[in-house]
């Protein structure tokens, strides 16, 4: 299984001066064309060809969207970890894209560093909630925050939604767990959190989540400007009037 290692230090030293045509570009044509590789690319191969990419790569302008996911046939989790740290330093993120791997010192890390973050995923990120809550205080412009496959609870919710004020679309995915074929237990424990502290929302999606009809009301009458909704795999029921409101206030209703 081929694995990439990478060293902090190394990669902070500036490689020698070569003369190549690309060397010669602008740097925000250079920008322009680095940012269409990935982040570990960057990181492990682009930074290392000149001095001209090397700067341009350090450039916090370079880290405005950080997308990361673990595979591991490429590397291991900690190194991936360790390039995340090492991007998020020189960053001004405004978006970050988070996959299969993830810490809570990896997202108070991150909460640290990254007060302009407007955007936030987080995939298979496991138990980090708790910390998702006090990294959420230094998020006040967060806009956008989308999990799939992290546990999320109602207090953490509650609290999101408290410590991002100008929340506009929100994912809680859970439609991807194995369920074994058992029936969830309808609980609008989590609807009623996002109807309370989620008050500027435009989109949400809720995917096999277990909200009923009371916990949909509750989200149409605290969520007045929700455009789109996506309730797939939901076990409600949307005849009668409640069905009919939702077609009329939603534009996009799945």
């Amino acid at each position: 299984m081929p694995i990439v290692h990478i060293d902090h230090k190394e990669s902070l030293i500036e490689p020698p001066l070569q003369s190549r045509p690309w060397a010669e570009l602008p740097a925000e044509i250079t920008m322009d064309i680095l940012q269409r590789l990935g982040t570990i690319e960057i990181v492990e191969s682009a930074q290392r060809v000149c001095r001209t990419w090397w700067k341009v790569c350090h450039d916090p302008v370079m880290w405005r969207v950080i997308d990361l996911k673990y595979d591991p046939y490429v590397m291991y989790r900690h190194v991936l970890e360790k390039i995340c740290l090492m991007v998020v330093d020189r960053n001004q993120s405004l978006k970050i894209s988070i996959q299969n791997f993830g810490s809570i010192d990896l997202l108070n890390y991150i909460a640290e560093r990254s007060s302009q973050l407007r955007y936030l995923r987080l995939v298979e990120c496991g138990y980090v909630a708790r910390s998702l809550t006090v990294a959420a205080k230094n998020f006040l412009l967060l806009e956008e925050l989308h999990t799939h496959l992290t546990l999320i609870t109602e207090k953490n919710i509650g609290n999101i939604g408290r410590y991002c004020p100008v929340l506009k679309s929100f994912t809680l995915n859970a439609s991807e767990y194995d369920t074994n074929g058992y029936s969830l237990s309808p609980d609008d424990g989590q609807a009623l959190a996002i109807a309370r502290s989620m008050p500027e929302l435009w989109h949400l999606a809720l995917l096999l989540n277990t909200l009923t009809n009371v916990g949909l009301q509750a989200i149409l009458d605290g969520c007045p400007h929700l455009v789109s909704l996506d309730l797939r795999r939901c076990n409600i029921d949307l005849e009668g009037d409640l069905g009919k409101r939702c077609r009329q206030q939603i534009v996009d209703l799945k």
